[in-house]
């Protein structure tokens, strides 16, 4: 009986080591410049959505709005500034206010990873000005099987997410179906999120609704592929998610619906000949339908609602790419709709007139072992983006009024690219360096936005920006052993032409416009500097630690003929630090973990950005698995503590007026069986 255990016990020690040390083997594998979450990670969290999942990673950080749909930020860029994708799709919210950024139209019970690039180093996507975030979504394994995953937590949450798949040599299908509901949470001194607003303000919400659902949300999801011929692959995949009652207390209006669908078609080719590697093909279409009202805010008083808006976005989009030899060769077009009507009381107005973003791009990337110690990568891209408003819609006035031009469209040409090398110093050392310059084009809000109220301030686009243009540099070393795996990174950023925020005068008189000023953006030059340190180590066969640590801060240049007399740029997140200690016997874990934010005190004063405290909490999980069963019970902010992110509230002209909170004590069990 002893020899059993004994047995057992070097098999289950065993195993944890292999499966964490095969991580850090698989991450120091990853390009320097690349990272990845796995589904592990996710599965072990109590984590809602990708973009709260992804703060585990150094150098990302989120802006809470409630309970779900955290917006995803890097290195201090957020929305268009980085591209957040899913297997490839432009998958654009609908919400002028960001409701539903990117990452939220995706479930987790879909993911397999998550993969990403910090800085200008991504070639093959329009965009990736500052940073790409790609979600992998899931492929069947060979035979049979049956995935049953359930989340259980504080606060009344539950996700229950099935999964069945089938693959053979030829065939492959996958479907599943995700369910997910909670009711608002409560901070660390036990008020709801729904309860933040003080007892006079027009924002807040109705009693019957401080203790109603934060969010239910259906996913239905389904993959097929096979193999026409040999080396041939071809995949079909459909995702269908509908959230509903979803609360945004960080706004003024909450999300009544919002439906996505999602459609994607690869067709790829293999081994085709010694010089053309491999050949792919793309297409895909994404709809989102959006609509959010102050229905449950006090400001709705006896009628239905006093303000909403509904929202429809559209994205058709493809790719065909290329392997000859050591090049990748490509091109990419898509095609983006954005159309989103304001009702305020009686008054419907086309915040954004039907907006079309129409882009093309050829790329080429270039990989090559120059020695056995010296490695090159290099990228060029270059892209032509139209955007063009619908002039019948399109407020005309208020662009005139505010930023004398009466223009609806815009086409930028622009061209992007990268060097990078790494330099093995020894075995375990590497060195790189890496040199990007990459562009983003303004979206359509930025440059057609148009929001006229009949007093305070206006809200308005601006169709003379510029795209912005981010020239970087990156300087890093990896060390890695097996059992230890460390990561510096410092990075440099020119950003010409960045797009911020500013109180527009009005320059011109328009008899329709009686505001002075609008809340608009305009271009000005700025600087993000900063780095991340992340380290794993296996100090023994079953103890693990692993810490991280992420910093950035940003200066803009000031123009005070626009308002602009602040040099820090708005909704920059200060020092983070991580580290947790894992104790891993293979068939059960414990692991504890802090997490600590320093004071943010450099704030944009033009914004009436607040200083924010710092923070540190504590969280605790333990875990085990049999067989195909994995059980994962933990406990969040243990000690129950009151705190903000610095990225809780959204800044002048357009406040909502309140913090946002971050969850208090929050207790969770995560189950799945796998067969």
């Amino acid at each position: 009986m002893r020899g059993i255990l004994l047995i057992t016990a070097i098999l289950s020690v065993g195993y944890a080591q292999e499966l964490l040390l095969k991580e850090i083997e698989v991450k120091a594998k990853r390009e320097p410049f690349e990272e990845s979450l796995e589904i592990r990670e996710v599965r072990e969290s109590s984590a809602k959505d990708v973009g709260e999942a992804l703060t585990k990673l150094g150098g990302i950080w989120k802006i809470r709005k409630g309970g779900i749909a955290n917006d995803i930020v890097l290195r201090g860029f957020y929305r268009d500034n980085i591209n957040v994708l899913i297997d490839g799709e432009r998958v654009y919210g609908a919400c002028p206010n960001r409701m539903d950024p990117p990452a939220f139209h995706v479930d987790f019970s879909e993911v397999e990873k998550i993969e990403v690039i910090k800085g200008p180093f991504d070639v093959k996507h329009q965009g990736s000005m500052a940073g790409l975030v790609n979600i992998i979504t899931r492929k069947p394994e060979k035979g049979f099987h049956l995935k049953l995953n359930a989340g259980v937590g504080s606060f009344s949450f539950i996700n229950l997410s099935p999964t069945v798949s089938y693959a053979d040599e030829r065939f492959y299908g996958l479907a599943g179906y995700s369910y997910k509901y909670s009711k608002p949470y409560k901070d660390g001194d036990g008020k709801k999120f729904t309860e933040v607003y003080p007892s006079n303000s027009p924002n807040r919400y109705k009693p019957q609704f401080i203790n109603s659902k934060a969010f239910e949300i259906n996913t239905y999801w389904a993959k097929f592929g096979f193999k026409p011929l040999e080396n041939h692959q071809l995949e079909l995949s459909y995702t269908k998610q509908d959230a509903r009652h979803v609360l945004y207390p960080y706004l003024l209006m909450d999300a009544i619906y919002d439906k996505t669908d999602r459609f994607n078609f690869t067709y790829g080719i293999d081994s085709i000949s010694d010089t053309l590697k491999s050949l792919n093909f793309q297409f895909y279409y994404t709809k989102v339908d959006h609509w959010m009202d102050d229905r449950y805010r006090a400001s709705s008083g006896m009628m239905p609602w006093s303000m909403a808006t509904d929202a429809k976005t559209k994205t058709y989009g493809g790719r065909l790419e290329g392997k000859i030899r050591d090049f990748t060769v490509g091109f990419e077009a898509y095609k983006r709709n954005w159309d989103a009507v304001n009702y305020m009381m009686s008054m419907a107005q086309f915040v954004i007139p039907d907006v079309d973003t129409k882009s093309f791009g050829a790329y080429g990337e270039y990989r090559k072992a120059l020695s056995g110690k010296l490695r090159l990568v290099a990228g060029i891209r270059l892209d032509t983006t139209k955007t063009e408003a619908d002039a019948s819609k399109a407020n005309t006035d208020l662009y005139f009024a505010y930023k004398n031009t009466r223009s609806t469209s815009k086409t930028d040409t622009y061209p992007s690219g990268n060097l990078q090398l790494f330099y093995s110093l020894s075995k375990e050392t590497e060195l790189f360096v890496g040199l990007g310059h990459s562009v983003r084009v303004p979206d359509p809000q930025e440059r057609y936005f148009a929001l006229k109220r009949m007093m305070g301030s206006d809200w308005v686009g601006n169709p003379n920006l510029k795209p912005s243009k981010n020239t970087e540099l990156d300087l890093g070393v990896k060390y890695s052993t097996g059992k230890l795996l460390t990561k510096a990174t410092i990075f440099y950023s020119y950003i010409k032409d960045y797009i911020t925020v500013h109180d527009q005068n009005k320059v011109n008189m328009v008899m329709s416009v009686m505001n002075n000023n609008a809340r608009s953006y305009d271009n000005v030059n700025a600087q993000f500097f900063g780095g991340e340190l992340d380290s794993r180590l296996a100090l023994t066969d079953s103890l693990f630690l692993f810490g991280g640590l992420s910093y950035v801060q940003a200066r803009k240049d000031t123009k005070p003929d626009k308002n602009i007399y602040s040099s820090k740029v708005a909704e920059v997140p200060p020092l983070k630090a991580r580290l947790a200690l894992r104790y891993d016997r293979g068939w059960y874990f414990g692991e504890i973990e802090s997490i600590l934010s320093a004071t943010q005190y450099r704030v944009d004063t033009d914004l009436k950005e607040q200083r924010t405290s710092g923070y540190a909490i504590l969280n605790l999980k333990v875990g085990g698995s049999y067989r195909g069963l994995s059980i994962t019970a933990g406990v969040d902010n243990l000690l129950d503590k009151k705190y903000y992110d610095y990225l809780s509230y959204q800044r002048d002209p357009f406040r909502s007026g309140v913090k946002v909170p971050e969850p208090g004590r929050t207790f969770y069990v995560n189950a799945s069986y796998n067969f």
